[in-house]
């Protein structure tokens, strides 16, 4: 950490910037639809150190995240699992959804994001 603030590469920050001007579809619904105006409050495509989080809620230290189809092959789970363990050891809880339960199971995901707000024991994939 570096002033109070993750440390992240200047790659990072300028990626993070153009995937908040084209977020998917479901990134989309799940902002604008649930994530924008919850409180505590969340932040989408933010860096934390090398990585890129989908969704972040700072506060209860979780971040979101959601998966298409290319993260079924075996180097990108590896790059999840690679990824999620940095974010363990600077304390952040993640929660995976499959990016068509964003439209297939909205209520039941804003449901389960609520859970994970409140239960700081919470993580791994809720689908």
């Amino acid at each position: 950490m570096k002033n109070g603030k993750y440390y992240c590469t200047s790659f990072a920050k300028g990626r993070s910037k153009e995937l908040r001007k084209s977020m998917t579809p479901s990134e989309r619904h799940l902002w604008y639809d649930f994530l924008h105006d919850h409180q505590p409050r969340f932040q989408r495509q933010r860096p934390i150190g090398p990585y890129i989080v989908d969704f972040i809620c700072a506060e209860a230290s979780l971040v979101i995240e959601l998966d298409g189809d290319v993260h079924d092959g075996e180097e990108e789970q590896q790059h999840d699992h690679m990824r999620e363990t940095y974010l363990k050891r600077h304390g952040f809880r993640t929660v995976r959804f499959r990016s068509r339960d964003v439209f297939e199971n909205f209520d039941g995901m804003c449901k389960a994001i609520e859970l994970a707000l409140k239960d700081t024991t919470v993580e791994g994939r809720l689908t």
